[in-house]
């Protein structure tokens, strides 16, 4: 292929981590669309690791970086590629914002992260990019009066959801009919998995009720994992609870569960509420970041406070005790998030901006 015009546009997405989390797997799902776009993405990791496997299944171009030398290792993979745009997807990492000004190659700098109301962080963003992505409205405050600043929703392949079928993880395991409440999530405060706990242990007496617990605890919280798990054994409801770790067959998982909770304290998109919604889901989740403009309480699900666990439990209750709510729920919100979430919609912004940028 030809380097020397713009037939082949090629753009770097940078990657901060190389996990199965959220930010990673939004910039494949974008990767591997751009190529309709007349984009040709190559992705960088900053080492080996599960996120790999999705981007080898897209038959997407990628390389990985280590210390040490990676920063003469970019700049000749710049000039090599003839690389038009650069796109860093998080503000934990930094260190290509500068190469890439340096090299005076544009920049798309896509913030997935809370800044905590910080609003000389954002001044910063917006001074270092040619264009800041924000994926929650709530995020626009900080960086009101910017100009170079726009709001671009995450997107999913709806595909994979609509055509997944249920495997029987957990139910095949059982004889009686089950009402699953999935959370997918790390396992960390943040993430509320507790609060998720003493909602069960409220509904200890639904014993149709079990929980399906997708995710890890890193290093800095196995001590917050073991509370949780210590919870459950002292209130005898720790066998309602699967914990089947970090998974890659998340759309066979949620075509199995009836009910996703997402009880975070702080979040600020929450791409599994519309994965769940894609999965005709009813999701319930808690007031914060861009989740109340995704849930319409009490059409697509109930939001909750943060921490509210009573709250949590009767909306848990009023779902597993009505399969035609549930149903009727999933469905709005199946309609909703295909509207808006869409991957193609969220990649044609992406390409209309690198558009602007470049031409």
């Amino acid at each position: 292929m030809s380097y020397n015009n713009y037939s082949f546009k090629r753009v770097i997405l940078f990657s901060h981590n190389s996990n199965l989390s959220g930010a990673p797997i939004s910039l494949v799902q974008l990767a591997s669309k751009l190529p309709k776009y007349g984009y040709y993405p190559l992705i960088i990791l900053p080492k080996k690791g599960p996120l790999e496997n999705l981007i080898k299944r897209q038959n997407l171009d990628y390389t990985i970086l280590r210390f040490p030398g990676r920063i003469l290792k970019f700049i000749k993979l710049i000039h090599r590629e003839k690389a038009l745009l650069i796109h860093v997807n998080s503000i934990v990492t930094s260190w290509p914002i500068f190469i890439s000004r340096l090299l005076r190659k544009p920049v798309i700098w896509h913030v997935r992260e809370y800044l905590d109301n910080k609003r000389f962080y954002a001044h910063i963003i917006h001074l270092l990019s040619n264009y800041v992505i924000l994926i929650s409205q709530k995020q626009l405050d900080l960086f009101k009066n910017m100009k170079r600043v726009v709001y671009i929703p995450n997107g999913i392949d709806f595909s994979a959801f609509e055509n997944a079928k249920p495997v029987g993880i957990i139910k095949g395991n059982y004889n009686n009919k089950l009402i699953l409440i999935t959370y997918i999530g790390a396992i960390e405060p943040r993430k509320g998995l507790f609060v998720l706990a003493q909602a069960a242990l409220l509904l200890k007496k639904m014993k149709e009720i079990h929980f399906v617990i997708i995710g890890k605890a890193n290093d800095h919280n196995r001590d917050y994992k073991e509370k949780v798990i210590s919870f459950l054994s002292k209130n005898e409801i720790l066998d309602r609870f699967h914990f089947l770790g970090v998974r890659q067959d998340i759309p066979e998982i949620l075509a199995e569960s009836d009910i996703l909770c997402h009880p975070a304290y702080i979040e600020v998109f929450g791409r599994v509420i519309v994965e769940a919604m894609a999965s005709k889901l009813p999701v319930i989740a808690s007031k914060v970041g861009e989740i109340q403009n995704i849930i319409e309480d009490k059409i697509t699900g109930y939001i909750i406070n943060p921490g509210d666990y009573k709250g949590l439990s009767e909306a848990i209750k009023k779902l597993a005790s009505n399969k035609e709510l549930r149903k009727k729920m999933g469905q709005k919100g199946y309609e909703k998030a295909k509207r808006q979430y869409n991957i193609d919609i969220h990649t044609k912004k992406v390409t209309d901006l690198y558009n602007r940028i470049l031409f």
